[in-house]
């Protein structure tokens, strides 16, 4: 009869550890974690491409360092990254949406953007890089159930925000549109239109945005159907996804008029694909080194 009763305590671990938090390290946390987010995505606004991205990924190192030191709680982390977020966005959206919100959504400031969700994967980034190296006093059994819960909530955020960047890129953004063209010669479109200035080291007027962005658009798919398909008996199908979804939107580009259909996207979207898949792998093998064999993986998910 103790045994339920043992489960269902465990499941509160996480919630009671916050309530039992120090105030103190409750309000730095939140000082840390959410206002000074906006204050580090102006500051960034003084650099040029790609000195700014390097200064917003570690601004959001130390802010996400100084919390778990103070806490040692993934799960606390995650919930102040996940504020300063929200709090990113309510700054942008109140300073645009002075002409309503359809003008909103037509003119996406997607660097703008870009700068608010580099610095929160930034910070869920140093969280997923303590739990892999993680060893000793730093590997206990409550800060790895942190962790778990953390995941999800940083999950959840992170397919909220992937949903509307998809819907706003794929659907809004193609009103602008009036017609189509047609690319099926690799590396003469698009990869050819950005990458010379990638060489020379020209980021600016967006083509770091746009570069890295095509190529990586599809690499959060590709490391979360890794996580969640590692079991299934065809893991082979997952390699299929994205050339059907990018094939889908090219061609759907080109049928209905808006915008380009470039063989291009369709490979870096592939490659994008793959890239998510191996960094999930990647991450794995090195836990399972770190350990030596014992855990195979960090990504567990446990509700909150």
């Amino acid at each position: 009869m103790t045994r339920p009763m043992k489960s269902s305590n465990k499941g509160r671990d996480s919630s009671r550890s916050l309530t039992k938090t120090h105030p103190a390290i409750l309000v730095t946390g939140f000082v840390l974690g959410v206002l000074l987010h906006p204050f580090c995505i102006r500051m960034s606004e003084h650099f040029l491409s790609p000195t700014q991205e390097v200064v917003l990924l570690l601004s959001a190192l130390a802010l996400t360092l100084l919390m778990f030191l103070l806490s040692r709680s993934h799960y606390l982390c995650s919930l102040l990254q996940a504020g300063g977020l929200l709090v990113n966005a309510g700054v942008f959206i109140i300073e645009n949406v002075k002409d309503g919100w359809g003008s909103l959504l037509k003119n996406m400031d997607y660097e703008w953007w870009f700068r608010i969700i580099l610095m929160w994967c930034g910070g869920v980034a140093v969280t997923i890089l303590i739990r892999l190296l993680a060893h000793k006093k730093w590997d206990s059994a409550r800060i790895r159930k942190t962790f778990s819960k953390g995941f999800l909530v940083s999950s959840i955020v992170f397919l909220i925000l992937y949903i509307i960047l998809l819907l706003d890129l794929f659907v809004f953004q193609r009103e602008a549109f009036t017609g189509s063209t047609l690319n099926m010669i690799p590396f003469k479109g698009a990869f050819a239109t950005y990458w010379p200035h990638i060489r020379k080291g020209h980021f600016q007027s967006g083509i770091f945005v746009q570069f890295f962005g095509n190529l990586l658009i599809f690499a959060p798919l590709g490391f979360f159907l890794c996580l969640f398909w590692r079991k299934h008996p065809h893991k082979w199908l997952m390699y299929l996804f994205p050339v059907i979804l990018a094939f889908v939107i090219e061609s759907c580009q080109y049928i209905f008029g808006m915008g380009q259909c470039d063989i291009d996207d369709l490979w870096m979207n592939v490659v994008g694909f793959i890239l998510g898949v191996l960094l999930a792998k990647i991450l794995d093998a090195i836990r399972k080194k770190v350990t030596k064999g014992k855990e195979k993986t960090i990504f567990k998910i446990q509700k909150a």
